[in-house]
């Protein structure tokens, strides 16, 4: 009968410690390049699988990972869950594990989906995103002492791991590159009031409009997606005078671009805009979205590395915190030609 070969006979084949071979095997960032690749070239040699039923056993545990994808659920997905979903799967069975995706339709059902996942055992830990203030899905899990990762900070950065990009910064970069259009009106789209990303991207674009002493903006607090980007700017385009136009995220932006087509409204003459995120496509508009990326496959990673941290650790750590820094890409449509 053929050897199950486990993680300490890889260990003892290679003269390392098991912690170092599991955390190898799951492509841990902070292992030495060529101690992964000796490890990977072993179990693959070997043919080491992990043993899932016997980790089940001994820990009640499913195996599973789950991600709850917030609404708006839209064709312009964000393209960091896209990049989370494909580098999380992949990272998670490099150790056994699998991913188990839910994504609600409103902000409504998540609470119930989050209980679900915890009450229900339909995984043995979950990421969650778009965090608000006071937010009542980290005091469920807080309380219930479930594992979890947030995409965005809490009221409680302390007590769990969390990632986090700097949107206050995102906004200030959109403003700077449109205040070089000299506008007479200032017009920030941004995601609904109480969203820490959304609020704090608010907050950015503020604080850098009154320091550069540009005209006060109109906020539009909207849903994230290309209709309403359209239907707002549909509003903003009807009005006379140079006018910037700054989305927290491209398919705002995006939005506007239609809306500019058809009120024959060239962007780049009158109107800018800056967008956000770097979506797929930004740069072939006309004319080129200037945006802001935040490098996808690196969050992506960051957030899992997070997350297998909090699963394979034995709590006694304090919890991992990361801040991403956005950055701009300036293309033309935050310039005002003639």
């Amino acid at each position: 009968m053929a050897v199950r070969i486990g993680l300490k006979h890889l260990a003892e084949r290679l003269g390392m410690d098991v912690s170092t071979v599991s955390r190898a095997l799951r492509l841990d960032p902070r292992v030495r390049p060529e101690t992964t690749a000796a490890v990977q070239a072993l179990a693959a040699e070997l043919g080491y699988r992990p043993n899932v039923a016997a980790r089940v056993l001994r820990g009640g545990r499913t195996g599973r990972v789950a991600v709850l994808l917030s609404p708006p659920q839209q064709r312009f997905a964000s393209p960091i869950f896209l990049e989370l979903l494909a580098t999380l799967d992949q990272r998670l069975r490099n150790t056994g594990r699998t991913l188990a995706v839910f994504a609600a339709q409103t902000r409504e059902d998540e609470p119930a989906i989050i209980r679900s996942v915890v009450e229900d055992r339909l995984a043995d830990a979950i990421i969650i995103g778009r965090t608000r203030q006071a937010d009542g899905r980290v005091k469920y899990l807080l309380d219930a002492g479930f594992p979890f990762v947030t995409f965005g900070r809490t009221d409680w950065p302390d007590q769990h791991p969390w990632v986090e990009i700097d949107y206050a910064r995102a906004g200030e970069i959109a403003i700077d590159a449109l205040a070089g259009s000299d506008p007479a009106a200032i017009h920030v789209l941004s995601a609904p009031q109480g969203l820490r990303f959304a609020d704090n991207y608010v907050s950015g674009a503020l604080a850098q409009i009154a320091a550069l002493g540009l005209p006060h903006p109109t906020i539009h607090r909207i849903e994230m997606t290309e209709a309403m980007g359209e239907a707002t700017a549909g509003h903003i385009l009807a009005q006379a005078g140079r006018t910037a136009i700054a989305c927290v995220q491209d398919s705002l932006a995006f939005g506007v671009y239609r809306a500019a087509a058809s009120a024959s409204e060239p962007l780049g003459r009158r109107v800018s805009i800056f967008g956000g995120q770097n979506f797929p496509g930004a740069e072939h508009t006309a004319p080129p979205l200037s945006t802001f990326s935040t490098e996808d496959a690196r969050v992506a990673d960051l957030l899992s590395t997070v997350m297998l941290d909090r699963l394979d650790g034995d709590g006694t750590a304090a919890p991992n915190s990361h801040v991403i820094q956005p950055v701009g890409l300036l293309r033309t449509s935050h310039l005002i030609s003639g």
